[in-house]
């Protein structure tokens, strides 16, 4: 397999949360076409245990999708933020809690036909509350907590009202979890 050959690059939409990057590029046929990749930053999610071992989960309202989901506590990596420090930045500002150790679990395309976001996932573990949350002005989440991998299980694997990534981090720490 061949990669793309990129004649030109620019930016098609400015915007901090989502730019658009339009990429004219010959093709591994000869053929040239325009392609259009999201060049926002990578993200982090915390899978956090508490430490009576309850696993945290949040309820958010999404705009993309128009609903609310069930999810991990997630988030974006600051420009030279490294992933695990970023994934202790959001777990505090989101959730309040604290990790007394971090498992990382691994990193994954979101969308690799239109994205070059990365996802890297964490395992935060022996999770204290220090803090309240301190949300920015577009998140609306309300932590709870389960008492078991199997609550949780079912609730981040029913597809009804969940993201692709949270599955998929769901996925990675129940197979951790049995191995």
């Amino acid at each position: 397999m061949k990669k793309f050959e990129i004649l030109k690059k620019e930016l098609a939409y400015d915007n901090p949360w989502m730019p658009i990057e339009k990429q004219r590029v010959k093709l591994p046929s000869g053929k040239e076409t325009d392609w259009y990749i999201a060049t926002g930053r990578n993200v982090i999610i915390a899978i956090p245990m508490l430490e009576n071992g309850d696993i945290l989960l949040q309820r958010a309202y999404k705009h993309g999708c128009g609903e609310i989901v069930t999810e991990f506590c997630a988030g974006i990596i600051e420009d030279g933020e490294e992933p695990q420090k970023a994934a202790e930045r959001e777990l505090l500002e989101e959730t309040g809690y604290k990790a007394e150790s971090w498992e990382f679990f691994g990193e994954y395309f979101a969308n690799p036909t239109g994205s070059k976001t990365v996802y890297h996932i964490f395992l935060a573990k022996g999770c204290k509350k220090v803090a309240e949350p301190q949300l920015d002005a577009a998140e609306q989440i309300e932590n709870f907590s389960v008492s078991s991998v199997e609550e949780a299980e079912n609730i981040l694997l029913d597809p009804k009202n969940q993201s692709s990534i949270t599955a998929l981090a769901a996925l990675s720490f129940l197979v951790s979890r049995h191995y």
